[in-house]
């Protein structure tokens, strides 16, 4: 009897559980997601700034790039190579987002990335992604756990 009643007890308690109904997102939550990505492009990609790192992504943060797994040293390393070439051109990203969509403590995004490259106020180069990014709730606020890229030729 006390076994039926054990079973009867963990059923109703996994039925009510499944019957919660995600939180949609908020205004206040979007915008955090869009502030994270245009953030991190801003300052880690085109800022260039590794102590940055820590305010957008998570410390087992990776990124699947163009077919390879960059992690934040990873990252750290191609800022030190960038910040040593000689006339580096500027990059200024912009986003259009196509989704954004929140699971729990997380936030799925999904957005194209396009970059221009100038060089004293000349263009010198552009580049368009297709890019998704999953964003958890930390204890110190929204950062950014997995991002994928991939390039397109328009």
């Amino acid at each position: 009897m006390s076994l039926l009643l054990f079973a009867v007890l963990i059923t109703s308690c996994q039925v009510e559980k499944s019957n919660q109904k995600e939180k949609p997102i908020t205004k206040e939550e979007i915008k955090i997601a869009q502030d994270l990505i245009q953030g991190a492009f801003d300052d880690l990609w085109g800022g260039v700034d590794s102590t940055k790192i820590s305010k957008y992504h998570t410390k087992d943060f990776i990124i699947l790039e163009q077919g390879e797994i960059w992690d934040n040293d990873r990252i750290k390393e191609y800022m030190k190579s960038q910040l040593a070439r000689p006339n580096r051109a500027k990059r200024i990203n912009k986003m259009d987002y196509i989704s954004i969509e929140k699971f729990g403590n997380s936030i799925q995004i999904a957005y194209f990335n396009e970059a221009d490259f100038t060089r004293a106020d000349t263009l010198v180069g552009k580049a368009k992604w297709l890019e998704s990014a999953v964003a958890v709730k930390t204890e110190i606020g929204w950062r950014l756990k997995m991002m994928h890229s991939t390039g397109v030729r328009d």
